[in-house]
Parts: C-alpha cells; sequence; structure tokens
C-alpha cells in the first residue's frame, strides 16, 4: 500500500487527545464531588440517626466508618484533580515545545545563513581572483573543446563523455534538491535570506522580522520578493493587466460532475496539459433542488521564461504569486466568475495545481475576493500554499509528494488545522507504475515518466497517487469527499472556458 501521513483535518493530534482526557476526567471528579455531597447529606438522615440510639456502639462504628469514607473519598478526589491539572499542563507543555523546537532550529539555521554570508563578504576579496584564475581556463577549454569537436576526439579515446557527465552531474543536483525538498525547503526559508543579510552586513536581528515584504529578505516570500524587485530592474518577470475571454475548452466539456477526487484531478490537470497558455474551467453542477454550485479550475505553469509575453501561465505569475503579489491568473479567476454571474452564495470549489495551486490558494486567503465569492472547498495539488491565511470557513484538502520540492518551496508546513487537511504521499515510482490510470502506458512510456529527478512533481504522478490512496480506501479523501458531496453529485448544467492573455505595457 502507498505510504501516506495526514495532517490537519479531523484527525486528533496528542495534545487534542490529552485535553479531551483532561475535560473527561474534569466531568468524573465532578461527578464523585456530587457523590460525597450526597453522601455527607445521607449521614444527616432523620431515620439514621434515630436507628443510633438503641445501639451506640454500633453508631460509633458506623460513625468512624463513615469517617475514612468521606477522608479516603477526598483523597481520591484531590489525586484526580491533580492528575487533570498534570494533562492540561502536558498538553500546553507539548503545544509550546513543539512550537520552541520549530522556532529554535529555525533561529539556528537564520544564524548559519549569516554567519556563511559573513564568511562569503569578508572572504570575496580573495575568493574572486581564486574563481578567475581556476574558473576561467575550465570555461573557456570546455567551450574550446566544444567548437572544435575535440570534445569527441575525448569520448573516444579518454572514455570521458562531457556533455554527458554535465547532463548526469545536473540530473544528480536535481535529484539531490527534490529528494530532500524538506531540507531544500528550509534552506530557502532560513539559510539563504541570512545569506543575504550577512552578506549586506545588517544585523542578524533584521532575520527576526514580521511580515511578508522589507527592504531585505527574512524568509521565502520576502525573499522572492527581494528578488522579484532586482528582476524587475532587468525588464524580468514584470507584472500586467490581463485581457480575458470566453473561449473553446482545450479539451471537450464533461456530462457529468467528477465521479471522485482523481476525476476532478485529471479535469484540473487537463486546464494546461499541451497547452502554450492554461485556461480557467467553471463547471455548474446542479442540484436536484436547483440549487448551483461551482468548480473552478485554475491552470498549472506552461512557460518558464523569465521575460514576460502574453502567456498567463508563466513563470512571471509563479514568482509574483510566491511575493504575494496580485497575478494575471488571479484577475483571470476573477474575471472568469464575474462572466460565469456566479452569485455571491452560491457554493464554489477552486482546484489548482502547482501555480494553479498557489492562486486558487491566495484567493482562498483574499478578504476582498471572498465578499463577493462564497469559497466553501479548495483542492491543491504539489503547490506551496502555508503561508496563505486561508479563510477558516473553507474545507481545504492539500496533496503533496514527499519527494516534491514545490510545496516545500514556501519552506513551511502547511497549518494543521481543523479546516485544513494535508496529505503527504511518499512517491514510490514502482508503485505508481501499478496505478489505475497509468494502465494503458508501456513500459518505455513509464520509465520516460519516472525518468526524470522532478518527477514527483508531474501531474501524472500525482494522479496516479491519488488514484492508488483512493483505491486503499484513504480516510482523508474519502472525508473531504463526503464532506464536499454536494460537488460530486447532480447534473453538470453547463461548462464555461476562458482564455486570457497578458497586455503589453
Amino acid at each position: 500500500m502507498i505510504a501516506t501521513r495526514t495532517t490537519g483535518g479531523s484527525q486528533i493530534t496528542f495534545d487534542d487527545r490529552a485535553d479531551a482526557s483532561g475535560d473527561e476526567l474534569q466531568g468524573i471528579c465532578g461527578r464523585i464531588g456530587d457523590l460525597a455531597a450526597e453522601g455527607t447529606l445521607g449521614d444527616f438522615d432523620l431515620a439514621t440517626l434515630l436507628t443510633q440510639v438503641p445501639s451506640p456502639l454500633t453508631a460509633i462504628n458506623v460513625d468512624a466508618c463513615r469517617a475514612v469514607y468521606h477522608q479516603k473519598s477526598a483523597l481520591v478526589l484531590i489525586e484526580l484533580e491533580v492528575t487533570v491539572l498534570a494533562i492540561r499542563a502536558a498538553a500546553i507543555a507539548y503545544r509550546q515545545a513543539e512550537k520552541g523546537i520549530s522556532e529554535t532550529f529555525g533561529g539556528l539555521l537564520d544564524y548559519f545563513g549569516y554567519l556563511t554570508g559573513r564568511v562569503i563578504a569578508i572572504s570575496l576579496p580573495v575568493l574572486v581572483p581564486i574563481g578567475i584564475a581556476v574558473g576561467a581556463p575550465i570555461y573557456l577549454g570546455l567551450k574550446l573543446l566544444d567548437a572544435t569537436g575535440l570534445d569527441d576526439v575525448v569520448a573516444k579515446h579518454v572514455g570521458i563523455d562531457l556533455a554527458q557527465t554535465k547532463a548526469e552531474v545536473k540530473e544528480a543536483f536535481v535529484a539531490l534538491v527534490f529528494e530532500n525538498s524538506d531540507v531544500s525547503g528550509a534552506i530557502i526559508e532560513h539559510v539563504l535570506p541570512g545569506i543575504v543579510v550577512g552578506f549586506m552586513g545588517l544585523p542578524p536581528t533584521v532575520l527576526a522580522t514580521d511580515g511578508d515584504h522589507a527592504v531585505w529578505p527574512h524568509d521565502s516570500s520576502s525573499m522572492t520578493a527581494w528578488m522579484l524587485g532586482g528582476a524587475n530592474m532587468f525588464g524580468l518577470l514584470l507584472p500586467s493587466d490581463v485581457e480575458v475571454w470566453q473561449a473553446e475548452g482545450i479539451t471537450p466539456a464533461r456530462d457529468e460532475p467528477p465521479r471522485d477526487l482523481e476525476d476532478l484531478y485529471i479535469r484540473e490537470a487537463n486546464r494546461h496539459r499541451g497547452a502554450d497558455s492554461g485556461q480557467v474551467r467553471i463547471e455548474e453542477i446542479t442540484a436536484a433542488d436547483g440549487t448551483a454550485r461551482y468548480i473552478v479550475y485554475v491552470p498549472a505553469t506552461t512557460d518558464w521564461s523569465a521575460e514576460p509575453g502574453e502567456n498567463t501561465t508563466d513563470m512571471t505569475t509563479n514568482v509574483q504569486a510566491m511575493a504575494g503579489n496580485d497575478t494575471v491568473m488571479a484577475e483571470m479567476v476573477r474575471q472568469a466568475i464575474a462572466d460565469a454571474k456566479i452569485a455571491s452564495d452560491a457554493e464554489v470549489m477552486l482546484v489548482g495545481y502547482s501555480q494553479g495551486g498557489i492562486t486558487a490558494g491566495s484567493l482562498a486567503a483574499d478578504p476582498a475576493f471572498l465578499a463577493d465569492v462564497n469559497v466553501t472547498a479548495l483542492v491543491t495539488v504539489g503547490a506551496p500554499i502555508s503561508d496563505f491565511p486561508v479563510h477558516e470557513d473553507i474545507d481545504v484538502l492539500s496533496i503533496e509528494h514527499e519527494q516534491d520540492l514545490v510545496p516545500d518551496l514556501d519552506g513551511n508546513e502547511n497549518p494543521a488545522e481543523d479546516h485544513w487537511s494535508t496529505v503527504t504521499v511518499d512517491y514510490e515510482p514502482e508503485q505508481l507504475r501499478r496505478a489505475p490510470n497509468l494502465q494503458d502506458k508501456t513500459d518505455a512510456e513509464l520509465d520516460e515518466l519516472f525518468s526524470s529527478a522532478g518527477a514527483a512533481h508531474s501531474s501524472a504522478a500525482y494522479a496516479a497517487s491519488i488514484g492508488l490512496m483512493l483505491g486503499a480506501g484513504h480516510a482523508g479523501l474519502n472525508r473531504f469527499t463526503a464532506k464536499n458531496s454536494q460537488f460530486f453529485t447532480g447534473d453538470l448544467k453547463e461548462t464555461r472556458d476562458y482564455q486570457g492573455k497578458r497586455k503589453r505595457p
């Protein structure tokens, strides 16, 4: 069975269980106290007192037993009350320790990055000449071999294929970064900002700055904003306006609502797969009582160029969104919803993979957007959205591969809250080969699909993982589907597709 772990949602954590035990034990203490009070009142019952007159010795023994009983009852009650306090203290200590460990570890990484930045700054006058002296001849030599074709001679006589070696080193580096995505995320969140601050010679205390934007980086979001500002100076990753219109869909409209989460995700992946620029799709689901609900599918990245063109699903949208800025894709979603004339009280589910998840998550945390759109559910796959304070009334399901770097680009874990469930799946190609949605592929096609170091982020791999989890009856996925069953039943009344393009400045 495919390995997964789930955080947040309806599951009970250690501290929640301790609090619940404390509440239950507190109730038992209350009942014991009530019984003790009733027993004390019974001691003064008139009939009982009258029976003591003809048998005074028996009465003395009974009174002694009563005294022992009340003494023991009081001691038991005190011990239980002390236990309740201890349990509640343990729950508080657990929460504080968990928070403290996280903050302490993050602080250590901050200062490690800061010291590294100071060392680089101090050593730069020495490192630059050495780098030029060593690196320049190697670079020029490789270029010369490539230009003259002598690299083929080297490969033939020495057995070293320079181009293949370069590709293998690059692939190994990418694999290292993806396979250790948690470490990579921590480096992005703490070490890189620390290096920049240390290199700039700023005091390390600025790394504790609150907020997402600053003139210096102190976390992943501000680091992105800081780099974005530098790129903008060279005309790269520039924001722009967008033109949106209803268009023919990349794929034909379906006849029925999505049958499950795998079907929902495949429809989401089709919003960008094979397209130059992704599309927003809106499905209108009508219940038996005539109530209309809507699923909004937000596309993922299709263009990795840093120079913005007409494409709305490009690298500029990625970086702008991760920096906490508004994007053309977010505006596309707004205009599509407005054109579809979705009523402000109609229930809406947002679905997004990768860039689409970032966009959907940012909108689900935007008070202005939520004032006009009644978002009740959000599904993200392979998307870094922990920095977005998604409204607590929205039921969130996030699915991530453990070895996928992209969800860790924000450097944090998703909040483990009642309304937000995160399912982390162990990416195992050998198990994914047996997924139902991949049974029509040949071994060669599967080898190609899983050969890339970044394959853990591929939409096909995520579809396979979701299919396997559903087949195994995954509790987290079933809970979400059951709670939001109104989006998976009824009639699919209408499907609308929207295309957009950036407006040139």
